[in-house]
């Protein structure tokens, strides 16, 4: 939907691989996915190719260095469309006084809320419903440590939107390449006649939507085996929302038109952690706050106006909801040799009065829910996974499951299992709950 978005991660992009001298890690796989029922919405896409690409880590001997990885996928039911994520791409500056990033980085900041996909903080990659892994944030980073102190601030005037699942409108229709997107309706109820509807973008600045700013800061402060840290941020959500106008063209399309308008709403997100580790088992605990009706000052100064939050018409209402929402959270991770077990429990202390609306908005995730998961590794090449989700207050039970094999870390071979039950309509998961799904996948390292 954002044009040019491909511009500032290419350049990222070139950034990371401009030195083919570094050490890096390559990954490309075949993979196929078969749906074992039949979804509200189903893609043509169900073979692809993934292209995964890692630098070596950052080196903390070295002044300068930099960081990056990345996945590029490509569709074949789908016309060969691409589909992208540059996880991470950054520059690494140290010297005895501190330490600098710039470029688009995974923030540790609120570790638990990678495990239930929130998305706040670090972007979603998207590529699959189940998926928790992250993209980071772009700007530039400063740390330093003052003796059991450790303190991070963020600081930047670029924002690159959450890109996946992506789609687009074609001859007046909203499509996508991924299975697992909201798409809005494709009619409505005019006069008590239903009427289909017919998508376009406005016309719109790009600028408007990558200029703008992000603020915030991290304070950690740790003792043997723990420590407390507090973290707060004022940031773009890393999705765009999507105001509009619609009117009815009854002489040449005989359909209700919608204009949709991307706009980029800035919230503010803060929370604090403790964290102690017992041996092996490292735990952590939390409370976090999101506010999506915060305001910092002024905007970049190109571009101040303020977002049309809501809109209603007689054909068409998109009535998004701006309400705060605040977590507690909690995790207890064991690795060990042959096993590593992982619990998690998230529990939403805010009302929930959200819902999902007809326009890309989407109601709470999580009310109150445990998750579990269970890696048996059977030897180094051999690994079996099991994770398991289950929300008390919806009875939401998701579960995923993967075996994995990778011989002499050159062959990868994996097949898994995604299963969604969704009970209650009003439930975030409900809309996919006809997603299960088998998928399989093979590839070779490089």
């Amino acid at each position: 939907m954002l044009k040019n978005r491909y511009f500032l991660h290419i350049l990222l992009l070139l950034v990371i691989v401009m030195n083919p001298l570094r050490a890096h890690e390559g990954f490309v796989t075949y993979e196929k996915f078969y749906r074992l029922n039949n979804p509200l919405y189903r893609s043509n896409s169900g073979d692809l190719i993934n292209f995964s690409y890692k630098t070596a880590p950052i080196d903390s001997t070295r002044e300068f260095d930099y960081f990056g990885s990345g996945d590029l996928r490509l569709y074949f039911q789908d016309n060969n469309a691409i589909n992208y994520s540059l996880q991470e791409g950054y520059l690494h500056y140290k010297n005895p006084n501190f330490e600098l990033d710039v470029g688009r980085k995974i923030l540790d900041w609120n570790q638990n809320e990678k495990y239930w996909n929130l998305g706040y903080l670090n972007a979603s990659q998207s590529f699959t419903l189940l998926s928790n892994e992250e993209e980071g944030v772009t700007g530039a980073i400063f740390s330093k440590t003052l003796g059991q102190f450790e303190f991070d601030i963020l600081l930047s005037y670029i924002f690159i939107p959450q890109v996946n699942p992506g789609f687009e409108i074609k001859n007046g229709e909203v499509l996508s390449k991924s299975d697992w997107i909201r798409l809005p309706p494709k009619k409505t109820v005019l006069n008590s006649v239903e009427i289909p509807i017919y998508y376009k973008i406005a016309d719109y600045k790009v600028s408007n939507i990558i200029f703008q700013k992000s603020l915030g800061g991290n304070l950690k402060y740790k003792w043997d085996k723990g420590g407390v840290s507090a973290f707060a941020v004022y940031k773009p959500e890393n999705r765009l929302r999507a105001n509009a106008s619609a009117y009815y063209d009854n002489i040449v399309l005989n359909k209700v038109v919608v204009e949709a308008d991307p706009s980029v709403n800035h919230h503010a997100y803060y929370g604090f952690q403790v964290f102690q580790a017992f041996g092996d088992l490292k735990t952590r605990g939390g409370i976090s706050y999101v506010d999506p009706n915060a305001r910092l000052g002024k905007d970049v100064p190109i571009y101040n106006a303020e977002p049309r939050k809501n809109f209603k018409s007689d054909f068409f209402t998109i009535n998004p909801r701006y309400d705060k929402e605040a977590y507690s959270h909690m995790s207890a991770n064991l690795d060990r040799k042959s096993y590593i077990l992982s619990l998690n429990y998230i529990h939403l202390l805010s009302s929930n009065i959200r819902n999902s609306d007809d326009f890309f908005s989407d109601t709470v995730k999580w009310k109150r829910a445990f998750g579990g998961s269970v890696t048996l590794i059977f030897n180094d090449s051999f690994k079996f996974l099991v994770d398991l989700k289950y929300d008390l207050a919806r009875f939401d039970n998701i579960l995923k499951s993967e075996i994995t094999y990778n011989f002499r870390n050159q062959i990868h071979l994996s097949l898994g299992l995604e299963i969604l039950k969704a009970p209650q309509d009003t439930s975030y998961w409900s809309y996919y709950r006809a997603n299960d799904t088998l998928y399989s996948s093979a590839g070779f390292f490089f």
